[in-house]
């Protein structure tokens, strides 16, 4: 996906309408549900950091456990960050504690806490009907390309009715651009209500634009007027926005012997 400037604006916006309509979606668009973890980490750190978590993943393997969890590593922006994410599925599964999870506490504080400054988590479900993926779009891509975004109070309705259009008009015009959209909640302050996420095999396919862009393809399903005056409404909604690039590691991921 591209990082032109002009098509992330447009982007971030067709992920906040869709996700924030009145603060509430509805139980038919939620998606799977993740604990999100971001890890802060030194330069003087960093290698330390990272040995700690694959002997922690040594002992999750050792116990065990059943949780995937998958690293990434900033790549833009505050760099020195890590995130962590572990599938929960369901709203329900964050409710599992896995005993494995409990043994190899001794060995996350001894190995990983030492090397990190701070620690932030929070829930992040992901809205399908607030996405254009392709059917394979589970798939964890290399690189993901992300839009943090904060919202004004009291814009929900219309930006979910202008999210439809931005969302319908994808789908039907097998618009070649894709993105997801996860609601974040419980992150405390300064945490972003929703990121729009683009999933990205390599840096240059983050440097491509789509051909025709999410302009273009706006003004030929509702002409230029009406797909303007769709910008504006979600322009109109944002309160904060910043973004990143993060690259998907493997090897301080965790994912269960099958």
């Amino acid at each position: 996906m591209n990082k032109n400037n002009a098509v992330r604006r447009w982007l971030v916006v067709v992920g906040l309408a869709m996700a924030a309509a009145a603060g509430a979606v509805h139980a038919e668009d939620s998606g799977a549900v993740s604990r999100m973890w971001l890890a802060e980490v030194t330069p003087a750190q960093d290698q330390a950091f990272r040995e700690g978590i694959k002997t922690y993943a040594q002992c999750l393997h050792q116990h065990g456990a059943r949780q995937t969890v998958w690293a990434w590593s900033a790549q833009t922006g505050d760099v020195g960050r890590y995130a962590f994410v572990v599938d929960a599925k369901t709203w329900a599964g964050l409710d599992f504690m896995d005993p494995a999870d409990k043994g190899c506490d001794p060995v996350f504080n001894a190995s990983v806490l030492p090397h990190t400054g701070k620690w932030t988590s929070w829930v992040a479900e992901r809205m399908p009907k607030l996405s254009h993926m392709a059917a394979d779009g589970e798939a964890v891509p290399a690189f993901a390309y992300v839009y943090y975004v904060r919202i004004k109070p009291g814009y929900g309705p219309a930006l979910m009715q202008a999210m439809e259009k931005y969302a319908s008009s994808a789908r039907s015009s097998k618009w070649q651009g894709q993105w997801f959209v996860r609601q974040n909640s419980g992150g405390g302050r300064g945490m972003s209500d929703f990121s729009i996420i683009w999933p990205n095999a390599s840096w240059a396919e983050i440097g491509k634009e789509p051909n025709p862009s999410l302009k273009a393809m706006m003004e030929k399903v509702y002409g230029k007027a009406q797909a303007a005056a769709i910008r504006k409404q979600f322009m109109d909604a944002i309160a904060e926005q910043w973004d990143g690039v993060w690259r998907a590691s493997k090897e301080l991921s965790y994912i269960p012997a099958s």
